[in-house]
């Protein structure tokens, strides 16, 4: 009976519940380099009064709503591949559901605050820069205020998304090889993510900003490739020993 097998028998995988994630990692990779390539463009608009700042937002309308809508469509593949990282994990461990939970909500954060900074700004803008001097004093105040929302936004967008990390991380930790790896580097990303977030200013300034987007990257990108792994695939050594043992 045992005769009858193959190597090919032995490699074809006995787990239907491991599935292949690599198209959730390629969603998870395209985002991030992507949304890193998009957000170098963006830019803000200068002035020295409020009617001039307003112009100047009101002029980068279309770059604002291109950006933004790029970095809205990266949150849902960072939706989506996470949410396959966490069934992978196994979605019945409370940690790794908490985790997808957290993330899922730092998501609807930063497409909050990537509305507000990328539609809701620049058209208050643009139809402020045509009104009366009260107008434009109320919208330049507005943005301000709209701008401080935002800011806050992201940070809890990041926060959650450094809490679904860092739960992730845990689990990851457990497991051997590579996985465990990854869940290291998810572990000091997370906590250098919300290191720099309790240690900045209302307005994050440039470098802090920067800082958070590296420390997301490194650990996308390393996400990615685990997800791009197959998960029932056999180390080359394993397959001769089991195909030995078969026949």
């Amino acid at each position: 009976m045992h005769a009858n097998l193959s190597i090919r028998d032995v490699e074809t995988p006995t787990d239907p519940t491991m599935q292949r994630t690599r198209a959730a990692g390629i969603a998870i990779a395209a985002a991030t380099i992507i949304s890193t390539i998009f957000v170098a463009m963006d830019r803000s608009g200068g002035g020295a009064n409020p009617l001039e700042i307003l112009k100047g937002i009101a002029g980068l309308l279309v770059l604002k709503e291109v950006v933004h809508g790029v970095a809205i469509a990266s949150v849902c593949g960072y939706a989506f591949g996470y949410s396959t990282l966490a069934r992978r994990l196994g979605l019945h461990r409370p940690l790794v559901l908490a985790g997808l939970s957290a993330y899922l909500l730092g998501c609807v954060a930063m497409i909050g605050a990537t509305i507000l900074d990328g539609f809701v700004t620049p058209h208050i803008a643009t139809e402020a820069i045509t009104g009366s001097p009260e107008v434009v004093n109320f919208a330049y105040r507005l943005i301000y205020f709209i701008g401080t929302v935002l800011n806050d936004l992201a940070k809890l967008g990041w926060v959650l998304q450094a809490a679904g990390t860092l739960a992730w991380s845990v689990a990851l930790l457990h497991k051997s090889g590579f996985s465990r790896a990854i869940g290291v580097i998810g572990f000091l990303s997370s906590g250098l993510v919300v290191a720099l977030i309790a240690g900045s200013e209302t307005n994050m300034s440039m470098t802090s900003l920067l800082s958070v987007l590296f420390a997301q990257l490194i650990w996308n990108l390393a996400a990615a490739a685990m997800l791009m792994r197959d998960p029932n695939k056999v180390p080359q050594s394993a397959r001769f020993q089991q195909g030995a043992l078969a026949s």
